[in-house]
């Protein structure tokens, strides 16, 4: 036996200390800690810790409902009508869009309406310009813990190179679920929906960028302007892992003021009625279809699924994780990618393979 392997094995003789490097947790101690019910934030809605995303388009206000939950936990008042149990009053709001002026005008404006002393103001803190946002928040956050931290916007922060790219997408929330369960708090991205989806039902597979985005996030928020009334909006809660069917069929109907401050209104609205077809909003129950993603999301995942020749399995396999579909659904965007000459098939045996059809592509 070489020396090399007598070390090796001497390794696997040293006695191994069982208990400290096991990760694993036993059913009968989790149920032992007696937790009765989810720790919330703003219950029944916004668990305290996690990573949740909020999106809609341009133009339904986002950032101005984010500053009024942003102030409702500085405050430690409820927040739509859903009870505050947080713990800290505290809240970090990361902001790439509106500077240090835009945004005292605008905590001015809503001020209006909320009438807060500056003071109590005191544990809202906003962070401007952020270079590396994950060591930036982990330091601020072991200076002053938070209940929430608001980034504002999901796409100025986003590290990757493609954020329909779904493990970059993965590897970049799980930084955030990361500091969620070191600090025990809330993070929530502000986001946007696609432009083809503003007249369809609202829905978790409205959110730009990859599929593995929603699925990574506990919670998951559109938000829309009312087709008839501009001062109305509804909060509909697309997805939620600890909530039931009641939440998430209908929107919450909410009205904005002219400081911009949002208050719930009692009403509700069938998420079915908020499409502008509802037969649009239905045809979602197939399920993913390659005409609901552009030609360049397409592009873009053929130049790393099949630069170089690639069975139907593998491709398969590469569909059904990039978008997030079951096997049958995946079959149909290769019919999809040969039919548009997107990919060409290169006949051989056993079996054919397929690659990208780079030059000759329509686009």
């Amino acid at each position: 036996m070489s020396e090399a392997t007598e070390k090796i094995a001497g390794e696997f003789e040293k006695p191994i200390n069982q208990e400290s490097n096991r990760k694993i947790r036993r059913a009968s101690d989790l149920i032992k800690r007696g937790v009765q019910e989810i720790p919330m934030l703003f219950a029944p809605v916004f668990p305290r810790k996690g990573v949740a995303l909020f999106a809609g388009s341009s133009d339904a206000g986002k950032s101005m409902l984010l500053r009024n939950m942003a102030i409702s936990v500085a405050t430690g008042r409820d927040f739509l009508g859903w009870k505050y149990k947080g713990i800290r009053r505290s809240c970090i709001f990361v902001a790439t869009e509106d500077d240090e002026d835009a945004t005292s005008y605008l905590l001015s404006k809503h001020e209006k309406t909320y009438g807060d002393a500056v003071d109590d103001l005191q544990n809202l803190r906003f962070m401007f310009n952020s270079e590396n946002i994950v060591s930036e928040l982990d330091n601020e956050l072991s200076i002053e813990p938070a209940d929430l931290v608001i980034v504002d916007a999901y796409s100025d922060v986003f590290d990757g190179k493609e954020q329909n790219n779904a493990a970059q997408t993965r590897a970049f929330v799980n930084k955030f679920k990361a500091l969620a369960e070191k600090h025990q708090c809330l993070f929530l991205f502000l986001h946007h929906t696609g432009k083809r989806t503003e007249d369809l039902t609202p829905s978790k597979n409205n959110f730009v960028g990859s599929q593995s985005l929603e699925a990574s996030v506990r919670l998951g928020i559109e938000l829309r302007v009312d087709r008839t009334n501009p001062e109305l909006r509804h909060f509909c809660v697309v997805k939620g892992n600890y909530l039931g069917s009641q939440y998430k069929q209908s929107s919450f109907v909410l009205k904005m003021d002219e400081n911009f401050v949002f208050s719930e209104t009692g009403d509700r609205t069938a998420f079915e009625n908020l499409a502008l077809n509802p037969n649009l909003g239905k045809s979602q129950s197939k399920g993913k279809q390659p005409s609901d993603f552009t030609e360049e999301q397409h592009l873009s995942f053929l130049r790393k699924a099949a630069s170089e020749p690639v069975s139907k399995r593998k491709l398969t396999s590469a569909i059904m994780e990039n978008f997030t579909i079951s096997d049958q659904p995946a079959r149909k965007f290769i019919d999809y990618y040969i039919d548009g000459e997107f990919l060409k098939v290169l006949e051989g045996k056993p079996y054919s393979t397929y690659q990208i059809n780079e030059g000759e592509l329509p686009f």
